[in-house]
């Protein structure tokens, strides 16, 4: 009980710690490194790249201060080191990571191609980032600053997990960057949007439901609802310090040190009310505000549905007219994205998977073609990606225009001969290019000045104007007469920028929703009025269509030419007033203007910084039990010892240190390192293990008996000699996905040794070497899914110990599987076969994989048996799918049960050519596992999977049961 009691404790620990062992990749192995450090900062980033540096080196020191006034704690303040924050220009991704084990900060510093507010994308990323910085203080402050001292920043993680959650981090970050900015994402119309219509439309749901979601009902990301909640404590209740009345609270005695429930708690204290009560105050307030918005705004023009609504949400985007057809880009909870083409009578084909990372469509008649940009992998390096200019004619094949470029958001020429493209260097600032339709030749090129970064373009006749951002908001800009501003947006976004009819249209948030406008003579009319508004406008034929949202999906609307309303000239010095967002209020704001000093950048020594340990504990604990979060591994694989984790700031190098003492008739130590260094093109994994039980001698022996005469293989121990094992694996995961399909390659080759002997003639080492080839392509998930659609996989490999293959003998194998899709969209069909055989007539058949069925594994027995067969082989299959969407939340924040999953699984095995003579033998197993999926456990926030499985088995000896049932637990992070 006791023994169970630990390994209960500490898999509570090992679930947030493998959540925040993240490894986002690793950058080109030919790149140095400098550092700029600052009196709480360490910003690493690329030779090269130092004006980007020092902008954000002093951007992270001038926002510091206010974007503490309202968390309770400034970054870094509980620390005595600088943070290490290492910049990231060589993707084409935006984002930002802040983790706690290492602590560190990860800068993706391309700025966004389509962004939905108007804050310069330094600022913006800084702030978000540094408010997790200064959330994550709390950790290292008394009394719970001995808990590091203990195991590191492991804790961090796990007293995050516990206490706050990501919905409360981001919330909270998205709430400061937006009381510290004219902008933030809480004055974007885009970032409520879908909660905007699901109210209006009466679907408020609880908070539970919206931040752990549904297969039924689609739910934006927790970004959204951790805002409605962070900023109603603001605007409804008018707590503006609430973050920081949260960690105080934590550390009072009555409450201190497991305040498991401090959230609803400290709502209960500021608001008097219980939290389920505050927060459907705070969504029947969004409710009445939205509903007061869209009466101010009607009356709105007649609209005809075009496309027709489905079992499941549904959305279109993207939309374009190629050839008097329109085509887009649809997604939804039953659907991954896909490139589709609308007829006129509203019917929907499917012509191609899409990627999740496209900009919108732009097509040219000229041509027959559709242009789009898509981020890329680099084939190896995780963290160098490019922009590369994509196209398809009207069969939906896709085809590669540009290659490794950084190039953004493609607009099409009146001609359709040529491109204007938006390119982002790695160095920083913006470009417009001019290049070939056909060949991706640059024919011209326009450097923005230095504050500007271009967004879309827009061709009218041979100019070229573009939606430009800079401090003072968004603005259409002339870029052929040396980027003169014609008209300021301020702080309303602008987007969709196109031209029709020699006219220049663009979408904007002005009304608090995007609407059509068009500008002429420097002044911007309105042209449409809906209610939700709507985006990605096209004018085709005779009437005007539009993506519009709404609780079910984003349709396709049509409006008639003629019934649009007259054009109303727009005002953007006056932008619209968000109520939720002006009620934040900022007790510090940030002065952009501040001088900021920073130190000169020194040289980072890579080889100096080469170890970091960053968390340990005093037990030893298996890395692959963390990895494979069973509560099986977890119980196996714990004892008395140490353990220690460590990972470099460039995340090229992690791994584990452990001692273990192990219980027995005498006790067995043993001390062990695993690592993996990513910093060169290939992977290099290795472990390496010195063990108290002697190493071994291996030796073949004849057995007789009054009949016959057997060879066995037999072991006998070194006395006083301790085991050694090395393992090392290298392999280089080569990734080419695009267009929506994941793709790869993977070669590898491993090799192991220990100092056990083998003899047979000869004194030679036991080991073992293997080598494999591996390739994939699968399409995307959708979000109700369980497996991809579509999709395959082969393995082919070998294995063998060398000087031993008179004993042993080599094997080859083939491993293979599959995806079909189901019945329904939701359900899925997994195929796999496995084949493998000796390649020589060796005393032992030395398997590489396991063949018996899976209701089987656990017959060892039958194991040895069946590996005297030559020729193995099994084949199997799963069909899954969910079902019951309960969405059941009255045991949350413990636990909220989201639906039910079932997967029905059969596998067969088949063995012959046996030595012994018998010609093959057949062994079988079907069953189901059946699970309850739950968003979270025990205020872990992960979706959880526990449930039985249950196998029953077809020709087994007699003696063994003919049914196996285990338990089902699986954690996704």
């Amino acid at each position: 009980m006791r023994r169970s009691l630990v390994a209960a404790l500490l898999l509570l620990l090992a679930l947030p710690a493998a959540a925040q062992f993240y490894i986002q990749g690793s950058e080109p192995a030919g790149l140095r490194w400098r550092q700029i450090v600052t009196p709480d900062y360490r910003v690493l980033y690329p030779e090269g790249t130092d004006s980007l540096a020092r902008v954000y080196a002093e951007m992270l020191e001038r926002v510091k201060i206010p974007v503490g006034a309202t968390a309770g704690y400034v970054p870094n303040q509980e620390y005595k080191h600088p943070l290490p924050v290492v910049l990231h220009p060589y993707t084409s991704h935006s984002n930002g990571m802040v983790a706690d084990a290492p602590r560190r900060m990860s800068l993706f510093t391309t700025p966004m191609y389509d962004p939905h507010d108007v804050t310069p994308w330094p600022e913006h990323l800084v702030i978000h980032e540094s408010r997790h910085v200064a959330q994550m203080q709390f950790v290292n402050a008394r009394p719970y600053r001995p808990f590091r001292y203990i195991v590191g920043d492991i804790f961090s993680g796990a007293a995050a997990s516990l206490y706050c959650g990501p919905s409360f981090f981001e919330g909270d970050a998205v709430a400061a960057e937006t009381e510290l900015t004219a902008s933030g994402r809480g004055r974007s119309s885009s970032f409520l949007e879908y909660q905007r219509a699901a109210f209006l439309a009466g679907d408020t749901r609880n908070f539970w439901q919206w931040r752990y979601g549904s297969i039924r009902n689609y739910t934006p990301d927790y970004y959204t609802v951790g805002y409605i909640r962070a900023g109603g404590m603001r605007s409804v209740y008018g707590v503006q310090d609430f973050t920081a009345r949260y960690y105080e609270r934590i550390f009072r005695k009555k409450c201190w040190p497991w305040p498991l429930f401090n959230y609803q708690n400290t709502v209960k204290e500021v608001t008097g009310k219980k939290f389920r009560e505050a927060f459907a105050e705070i969504t029947d307030t969004l409710q009445v505000r939205w509903r007061r918005d869209e009466l101010a705004r009607a009356p709105f023009m007649p609209s005809e549905q075009i496309t027709p609504a489905e079992r499941r949400y549904v959305s279109f985007e993207s939309l374009c007219s190629l050839d008097g057809d329109l085509y887009a880009v649809r997604s939804g909870l039953e659907r991954a994205p896909e490139l589709v083409r609308i007829y006129s009578c509203g019917s929907v084909r499917a012509l191609s998977a899409f990627s999740r990372s496209a900009s919108c469509l732009s097509a040219s008649d000229t041509l027959g073609r559709l242009y789009w940009s898509e981020i890329i992998n680099d084939p190896r390096w995780e963290l160098r990606t490019f922009s590369e200019i994509w196209y398809c004619g009207t069969d939906g094949r896709h085809r590669r225009l540009s290659h490794r470029t950084r190039w953004y958001n493609p607009s099409v020429s009146p001609d359709g001969l040529r491109i204007a493209v938006t390119e982002y260097p790695a160095e920083g600032g913006s470009s417009l290019l001019v290049i070939d339709a056909c060949t991706a030749e640059v024919l011209a090129r326009y450097d923005a000045p230095d504050g500007l970064q271009i967004v879309e373009s827009v061709w009218i006749g041979d100019e070229i104007f573009v939606s430009a951002m800079e401090r003072s908001g968004f603005g259409i800009y002339s870029a052929s007469g040396d980027f003169r501003q014609v008209l300021s947006c301020g702080n309303s976004v602008v987007e969709d920028i196109w031209s029709w009819d020699g006219a220049l249209y663009f979408c904007s948030d002005q009304t608090g929703v995007f609407e059509l406008y068009r500008l002429d003579d420097g002044k911007a009319y309105r042209l449409t009025s809906s209610p939700q508004g709507g985006a990605e406008y096209c004018f085709c034929g005779d009437g005007v269509y539009f993506s519009a949202p709404g609780r079910d999906g984003k349709f396709i609307f049509r409006t008639a030419l003629d019934e649009l309303p007259s054009p109303v000239g727009e005002d953007f010095r006056t932008p619209h007033r968000y109520e939720f967002a002006e009620d934040l209020q900022a007790p510090c704001p940030v002065d952009r203007d501040s001088l900021v000093t920073v130190p000169e950048p020194q040289r980072y020594n890579r080889l100096l910084h080469l170890f970091r340990f960053h968390s340990w504990a005093p037990l030893y604990v298996s890395t692959d039990a963390v990895s494979d979060l069973s509560f099986e591994n977890i119980f196996t694989s714990v004892s008395l010892g140490a353990t220690a984790f460590f990972q470099n700031d460039l995340e090229t190098l992690y791994g584990t240190v452990a001692y273990g003492a192990f219980p027995a008739d005498k006790w067995k130590h043993q001390l062990e390192t695993r690592f993996t260094y990513a910093g060169l093109y290939p992977k290099i994994e290795a472990s390496l293990s010195l063990d108290s039980d002697p190493a071994s001698l291996y030796y073949l022996q004849s057995f007789y008996s009054s009949f016959s005469r057997k060879l066995g293989f037999t072991r006998s121990t070194f006395e006083g000699v301790p085991s050694f094992n090395s393992m090392v694996k290298v392999y280089i995961p080569f990734n080419f996905s695009s267009g929506g399909w994941y793709r790869g390659v993977v070669p590898q080759v491993q090799a192991a040794v220990s100092n056990s002997i083998v003899t047979h003639g000869g004194l030679v080492p036991m080991n073992r070497v293997a080598a494999s080839l591996r390739g994939y392509i699968v399409s995307s998930i959708p979000s109700s899914g369980i497996y991809p659609r579509l999709g395959a996989g082969l393995e082919a490999g070998w294995s063998g110990r060398i000087g031993t293959t008179e004993i042993f003998s080599p094997n080859a194998y083939l491993f293979g599987y599959g995806y079909l899709p189901g019945f329904l969209r939701t359900h899925g069909i997994k195929l796999t076969a496995t084949a493998q055989v000796p390649l020589s007539d060796s005393y032992i058949n030395d398997r590489y994989a396991t063949v018996l069925p899976r209701g089987m594994t656990s017959f060892s027995t039958l194991a040895s048996e069946v590996s005297n067969y030559g020729f193995q082989s099994r084949v199997t299959l799963d069909y899954a799918f969910p079902f019951l969407p309960v969405d059941w939340s009255a045991l949350c924040p413990v636990a909220y049960v989201r639906n039910f999953e079932c997967t029905l699984h059969a596998d067969g095995s088949y063995f012959t050519l046996a030595p012994s003579g018998r010609s093959s033998r057949a062994l079988a197993s079907v069953g189901a596992d059946l699970c309850v999926v739950l968003g979270n456990l025990a205020w872990m926030p992960f979706t959880t999977r526990i449930g039985v499985s249950a196998y029953w088995n077809f020709g087994a000896p007699s003696d063994l049961q003919p049914y196996h049932i285990g338990m089902v637990f699986n954690m996704d992070i």
